[in-house]
């Protein structure tokens, strides 16, 4: 349905502790200073797998790569999810404790709630006081013990029904949840930041039925709530349709495009003080689509802590490509519209995007400029719903920045 998440957010994907996303790099071995802004997205894999995590500047792993991710120079988080309660492994609650203490939530019916399309996770009472000390103490001792630098939160939702299909009985309406789960993020994320760590939450504002689900603003609106509590806001499917089709969004008004308003959300979380990350998924050979995705968010970023990973539906294949990692240093000067299309100029390159559904646009780029298979450009048309990163020619590039809080 329009506005939808099929696939469920971030923590349904973690079928074992292998869950890791890393943000921003290549070669670990040179331990390269890292690169901000770039990130990519890893499952079903161990850190010490994953080539160049030296120059991460954003690590997100599961307890199980905890103490590996601490070591790297980069941010490192850890995966949790206040939401979820998984049966085979700990998102912040054990199972067996929530159970006997009673913090699982049930539908009218008397019925557990679950994540609808994955039948371990349970779901929790965000709003219990209790729980919420036992999550904040156990997250707590567990980062002092892993040296990490802080967390990722999961389903930080503003409605439970598009994740459980109900309401739950205890919190009948999306505005009782909504409170329920402004509560937890009160009470955890100001304790978590005023011991030092990072709190980053995938916060989803979807309402089903709600037309401002469609452009995000409900996100944003939900953002600016959240925004208080912790230090980064993800957005997941950025620039994509998360139905399960994860299509391109393109400028426009219907539901599936609102390029313009899913755009704001970079935006939204700057202004706020907070960091953006936003995941976008695809084949790892759809260099379109990845450049798209990550040209849009170059158009926007502020050039401090926050990323953009992309996650390859193939999750084994590496998502490493020049079509979305090159460096080209830090904005230079805003984005500028160039008829239906958006130019904006970094130290040592630019970043190109034609959001326009249906007609292409020609770019005069002033200069000569390297596209990422090495050719050599001083003007450049892009079709429809295409974005493109170039290089300057002037040589080699510094790290990008890197602050571990």
């Amino acid at each position: 349905m329009p506005g939808s998440s099929a696939r469920p957010l971030l923590a349904p994907l973690v079928s074992s502790p292998a869950l890791l996303l890393l943000a921003c790099g290549a070669g670990h071995a040179s331990r390269a200073v890292p690169i901000g802004g770039t990130g990519l997205v890893r499952t079903a894999s161990s850190l010490a797998a994953v080539a160049g995590q030296g120059r991460y500047s954003l690590l997100i792993v599961t307890t199980s790569e905890a103490t590996f991710a601490a070591r790297e120079p980069g941010r490192s988080l850890v995966y949790f999810s206040g939401t979820d309660v998984n049966t085979r492994w700990d998102a912040g609650v054990p199972y067996r404790l929530a159970a006997a203490k009673g913090w699982l939530l049930k539908a009218a019916g008397g019925e557990l709630l679950v994540n609808r399309g994955y039948p371990d996770n349970f779901v929790a009472d965000v709003g219990d006081p209790a729980y919420q000390r036992a999550w904040l103490g156990n997250v707590l001792r567990f980062l002092r013990a892993h040296g990490d630098d802080g967390v990722f939160i999961d389903d930080v939702l503003r409605d439970l029904l598009p994740l459980a299909g109900a309401e739950a009985a205890k919190y009948p309406t999306q505005q009782a949840w909504a409170a329920a789960q402004l509560s937890f993020l009160a009470a955890v994320g100001p304790a978590l930041r005023a011991h030092g760590y990072y709190v980053l939450v995938n916060a989803s504002g979807y309402i089903p039925g709600d037309q401002a689900s469609d452009d995000g603003r409900s996100t944003a609106a939900w953002w600016r709530q959240l925004a208080p509590y912790v230090s980064g806001l993800l957005n997941e499917y950025y620039q994509q349709v998360s139905d399960g089709s994860d299509a391109t969004r393109s400028a426009g008004g219907a539901w599936n495009q609102n390029w313009d308003g899913w755009q704001r959300l970079v935006e939204t979380a700057q202004s706020l003080g907070k960091d953006f990350v936003g995941i976008a998924y695809g084949p790892s050979s759809d260099t379109q689509r990845m450049s798209y995705a990550k040209a849009s968010f170059l158009l926007d970023w502020n050039g401090g802590g926050g990323a953009f990973i992309y996650e390859p539906e193939d999750h084994d294949a590496n998502p490493w490509n020049p079509a979305w990692t090159a460096n080209i240093g830090r904005p230079a000067a805003p984005k500028q519209r160039v008829g239906n299309g958006w130019l904006r100029r970094y130290s040592a390159g630019l970043t190109l995007v034609n959001p326009n559904p249906a007609g292409s646009q020609s770019f005069d780029l002033g200069s000569s400029y390297l596209t990422p298979d090495g050719h050599t450009v001083t003007s450049i048309t892009l079709p429809p719903t295409t974005g493109l990163i170039l290089h300057s020619r002037r040589g080699s590039l510094r790290a990008g920045p890197s602050s571990r809080r």
